[in-house]
């Protein structure tokens, strides 16, 4: 057994299976655990119809096939893919490259000590995942980023880039893999080095400075990404939204103290770093529109960010519950009418569904209905058919969720129905038919991912206008 082979309980961590398909070749399935079919909401009773594929071990021709799914029950994404385009990624010729002799496992326990000899770049315990280990998800992104590819191969036998055919391949050359595994390996040493520098230099400077003494500089060092870390743990540089969360958490827990020495620094800091946030928040949308993400990527991203929900409904709201079972007993009970947001007016508590797609769901209809003329889409009459079951269901079933759930500041005057889908169509006959749709839908708002771009785009300006005038 590999030195830090975890240990594995089926209770805790689901189990696997292994099918022979061809002489020397197995695929490898996945069985959730029965707590995690409970979070998602799925019947336990039921854990070998959710089984779902883990790899393909091919000893013939030597590759080894990873299907990237979620783990995790209580993730939108459960047994799908966790990444938004990329669905396999295939090790080639890994008897060379990564040790495997080509003798395919035929146990459980067998798959395990293959996942213990894969790359350090991936993760090898199938309870949390397969795929690559998070620090190095850039490269699915890069993937993502500049391909419309759903398959990555990790090989020697092409060079890095997608398959000159329409088969939907990346190749990435296992040197180049190398290069970039050991790039962003470099990059976690320097941050590190780094931040340790700026924290040294920070003790050393509030007690210099009770002493009398001169204060220092952080040690910055030669190499471009020291300097570059540097400065950002120092404040020199634009701070990522994760950074401004941390300063704004440090400021919390000495609010009261700033707010009665300095009320006025304390103000402007807060709408500085309210500011920053926002615009790091409308750079991380935009990138995000530029991608094929799956709706789970999405639903994740509106409940790190309920707020762009307020700007959606018009008034103010708190979220209640995402993925909320709003035909069942409890919202967090077994249903079969899930949706993806349940939210409340904050004065009235009266509740509203939201139903998340994705930009790329279609809107219209390729051709015209008439000259000029086109209808919605079969995605989008169904998106909200599904929001309208949806309130139905809550409605019936209001009064036993409340009881139930003890959650009794809710309630169902007037259910509220808001879909966020597509992206606003091309064309002025397009946009004509797509308005003159949605403004006679009183009982579902449509709402488009664009949109709601726009409108935080209108507020970070809003914001820097009133910080000028200030």
């Amino acid at each position: 057994m590999a030195f830090g082979f975890r240990q594995h309980d089926p209770d805790r961590d689901g189990t696997l299976e292994v099918e022979e398909v061809h002489p020397n070749f197995v695929e490898v399935y996945f069985v959730p655990p029965e707590h995690s079919l409970r979070s998602a909401g799925l019947d336990p009773a039921q854990a070998n119809s959710h089984r779902t594929k883990l790899l393909d071990i091919n000893g013939q021709h030597k590759f080894l096939t990873i299907y990237p799914i979620s783990t995790f029950g209580d993730r939108p994404d459960f047994l799908k893919s966790k990444y938004g385009q990329i669905e396999r990624i295939t090790l080639d010729d890994t008897d060379i490259i990564f040790g495997f002799d080509g003798a395919v496992p035929s146990t459980p326990e067998n798959v395990r000590d293959v996942l213990e000899n894969l790359p350090s770049a991936f993760t090898k315990d199938y309870a949390y995942g397969l795929g690559l280990a998070k620090p190095y998800r850039f490269i699915i992104d890069a993937v993502e980023q500049l391909s419309d590819c759903t398959d990555i191969v990790i090989t020697g036998k092409h060079a890095t880039g997608p398959d000159s055919g329409s088969n939907g391949i990346f190749y990435i050359s296992t040197q180049d893999f190398e290069q970039a595994r050991v790039e962003l390996n470099k990059i976690d040493r320097h941050a590190q080095s780094a931040v340790r520098a700026v924290k040294w230099t920070a003790a050393h400077n509030i007690l210099a400075e009770r002493l009398g003494v001169p204060k220092q500089e952080p040690n910055a060092g030669r190499h471009p990404y020291r300097k570059l870390f540097t400065a950002v743990a120092e404040g020199k540089e634009e701070l990522s939204e994760e950074d401004q969360n941390a300063v704004i958490g440090a400021l919390t827990s000495h609010a009261a103290d700033i707010a009665e020495d300095q009320p006025e620094k304390l103000a402007k800091l807060r709408g500085d770093i309210e500011l920053v946030t926002l615009e790091a928040l409308i750079k991380r949308y935009e990138a995000m529109l530029g991608k094929k993400l799956a709706e789970g990527r999405w639903q994740e991203f509106f409940n790190e960010n309920p707020f762009i929900l307020n700007m959606a409904f018009g008034y103010p709201v708190i979220k209640v519950r995402g993925q909320a079972s709003v035909g069942g007993r409890k919202l967090s009970g077994d249903g079969e009418k899930i949706t993806d947001f349940l939210v409340k007016n904050s004065l009235t508590n009266n509740t509203a569904i939201f139903e998340i797609k994705t930009p790329q769901t279609p809107i219209l209809n390729k051709r015209p209905f008439r000259d000029g003329v086109y209808t919605p889409s079969a995605d989008l009459s169904g998106s909200m058919n599904q929001a309208l079951d949806q309130k139905y269901q809550f409605q019936k079933q209001i009064a036993q969720i409340k009881d139930n759930t003890r959650i009794y500041d809710i309630e169902s005057y007037a259910v509220h129905c808001c879909l966020v889908i597509g992206k606003t169509p091309d064309g002025d006959d397009r946009k004509k038919s797509f308005e003159l749709f949605r403004r006679n839908s009183k009982d579902v708002e449509i709402v488009t991912f664009d949109e709601l771009l726009e409108k935080l785009k209108q507020l970070s300006a809003f914001l820097r206008a009133t910080e000028e005038e200030i």
